[in-house]
């Protein structure tokens, strides 16, 4: 199989960025709750948002070149990593119930889930929206 080379750059540039806003979101965590004594869930929850945030605002720019109908892009993103969430707690329940060892799972899981939001996220969010339909 031949990956055209426009392909294989947006799925490495995807990779670099989504391991920069998984950088981002352990860090915010870790400072919000180990340095500002913030509860863990809602520190949690901030520092995801920032790390989808980020990793939205890179790929819509500098990835996928696409910066138009940007509310119905973010929020299309944002539920494409709600499902990435679903799809990796769903792997890990999955993977309890074989007994096979919790780290295995999570790190297979991590090329599992990346691999499906790149997919949605190519012809979903970043898909070039047609003139014709006033979207």
């Amino acid at each position: 199989m031949i990956i055209n080379k426009q392909l294989l750059r947006q799925i490495i540039l995807y990779g670099i960025i989504g391991g920069g806003s998984a950088f981002l979101d352990f860090i915010l965590f870790m400072l919000m709750y180990n340095h500002l004594g913030m509860n863990e869930y809602f520190s949690n929850v901030i520092s995801i948002h920032a790390g989808i945030a980020m990793s939205f605002t890179l790929n819509s720019k500098y990835n996928f070149h696409k910066t138009d109908k940007l509310l119905r892009r973010a929020i299309s993103f944002y539920l494409t990593g709600l499902f990435g969430l679903a799809l990796s707690q769903g792997l890990l329940w999955f993977g309890n119930v074989l007994l096979i060892p919790l780290t295995v799972v999570k790190f297979a899981s991590i090329f599992i889930v990346a691999a499906v939001q790149f997919i949605i996220n190519k012809f979903v969010t970043f898909r070039k929206y047609e003139e014709c339909c006033n979207e």
